[in-house]
């Protein structure tokens, strides 16, 4: 009984009016969510690639990177492209061999693609560490993420921040704890994402003294 009246509501010409004037005002048109949504693809406003990550969230770092950083990523894709464009350089590591191949032939110039298999808690969520540099920033949106973290702060330089994402998911609950105990603080910026229809959640973990001036 509850679902029919929740689907009669659905059917006032009120809200369907509104539902429909989402795609030409609003937030969701504003951000160029329904084109996004359309092409599975995560893009801004002005058809310009960025991470898959929360709108919130790239409000808040898309003025904050600059060039003098370098950027760490597990996983590659638009994000490669998004964080290239404002760094001095982004190191990525991807696991999954044609798509490392699609992202090495957009030909960044200040990006390298790195690729390895992957293995849990093997050389994949090690490779920022084996890259022996520092970064200023180091992104986990990849696979094993509990140890990428882990193994991330190794890498960190000593203003660095470190960014996990969909940390809504239950099972990064023991990387946030022990991002903690290492001594960062968290802001998590919660919010829809390009294209998608449910909430997430991008997580910033950082110290007193950090690149992004937080």
């Amino acid at each position: 009984m509850e679902r029919s009246l929740s689907r009669l509501s659905l059917l006032n010409p009120g809200k369907l009016k509104v539902l429909l004037s989402l795609g030409f005002k609003g937030y969701l048109a504003q951000k160029n969510w329904f084109r996004a949504y359309e092409t599975k693809t995560s893009i801004d406003e002005n058809n310009t690639p960025v991470p898959w990550v929360t709108y919130s969230f790239i409000d808040f770092i898309k003025s904050r990177i600059n060039t003098t950083h370098s950027i760490f990523e597990y996983g590659s894709g638009n994000s490669t492209i998004f964080y290239a464009g404002k760094a001095k350089s982004v190191t990525s590591v991807e696991h999954d061999k044609s798509w490392y191949e699609t992202v090495t032939n957009l030909k960044l110039p200040n990006a390298e693609i790195l690729f390895c298999a992957l293995k849990e808690n093997g050389e994949y969520c090690r490779k920022a560490v084996s890259t022996n540099r520092k970064y200023h920033i180091i992104i986990v949106d990849g696979r094993d993420r509990v140890n990428c973290c882990k193994y991330a702060l190794q890498a960190l330089t000593e203003d660095g921040v470190l960014i996990l994402d969909d940390s809504e998911r239950p099972y990064y609950e023991e990387a946030i704890d022990f991002l903690k105990q290492s001594g960062f603080k968290h802001i998590p910026f919660s919010g829809m994402a390009p294209g998608t229809i449910q909430s997430k959640c991008t997580s910033v973990f950082y110290k007193t003294h950090n690149c992004l001036d937080i």
